[in-house]
């Protein structure tokens, strides 16, 4: 089965709506999951929910879930990332904060792993906080060959091979997984990228073929950053859907 795999859309319905519509364009039929972090920053926490609820998507917990349904969680966020959540999370409505809580940490599906942050079922330790030991120690520790991360809003391919990790930046395109490796792979952000490009990415994968495709999707970004500096939250969320800053 072709998986569409989306990551971190930040309440940014706009970015959502048109990577949903070129996956269903380039990828008819393919299953959907999502990496967690659908709300936080973006104007729109509740549509975007419900859309990927509707959409059938499988979806672990980010951590702006987490701090959506768990607000012991506070201390792990800064004081402005805080806010955010405190303000997503008062537009949203108790069905989609109950849908929130019940997600899991990390799924496995059609041979892959699926987390948020870190394997197996870290929510919110970022991938480069991860010393090369730990994430070596994590990938050999799992079954499955290849796992997704989202958390950075950065695209990453990462190599774990004899105990060993190499790897760097995951480019717009087509790679090939090799057989007999285990890969992290980093699919980036739908709605608030952080590597100098605004268009939206997601990844589109062939478990059978090990095929990995990387699409970059222009959208309305301006049109999404105008509602986040109207909802009155802080104006660097929306400089980055326009800037794709870090």
């Amino acid at each position: 089965m072709r998986l569409i795999v989306l990551s971190d859309i930040h309440g940014n319905l706009e970015a959502l709506l048109a990577v949903l519509a070129d996956a269903r364009r380039v990828a008819p039929g393919a299953a959907i999951v999502c990496l967690g972090d659908v709300v936080g920053y973006g104007a729109d926490p509740e549509a975007a929910a419900r859309m990927v609820m509707e959409s059938g998507a499988a979806c672990v917990m980010g951590n702006h879930e987490m701090g959506v349904t768990d607000l012991r969680s506070r201390s792990r966020f800064n004081p402005q990332a805080w806010d955010s959540v405190l303000w997503a999370r008062s537009r949203l409505s108790p069905e989609t904060r109950r849908w929130m809580a019940g997600l899991p940490a990390s799924l496995s599906l059609e041979g892959c792993r699926f987390v948020h942050g870190l394997p197996p079922d870290e929510v919110d330790t970022y991938l480069f906080q991860a010393s090369a030991a730990k994430a070596v120690q994590a990938m050999e520790g799992i079954a499955e060959d290849v796992c997704f991360v989202g958390h950075t809003h950065q695209l990453r391919l990462v190599r774990v091979e004899n105990g060993r990790l190499s790897g760097g930046r995951l480019e717009e395109g087509v790679s090939r997984l090799a057989p007999t490796v285990k890969y992290i792979v980093n699919a980036g952000a739908v709605g608030q990228p952080r590597d100098g490009n605004p268009k939206a990415k997601y990844c589109l994968y062939e478990p059978a073929s090990r095929e990995l495709v990387v699409r970059f999707v222009d959208y309305d970004a301006q049109a999404a950053a105008d509602k986040i500096i109207a909802s009155g939250q802080p104006r660097v969320y929306a400089d980055r859907l326009t800037q794709g800053a870090s």
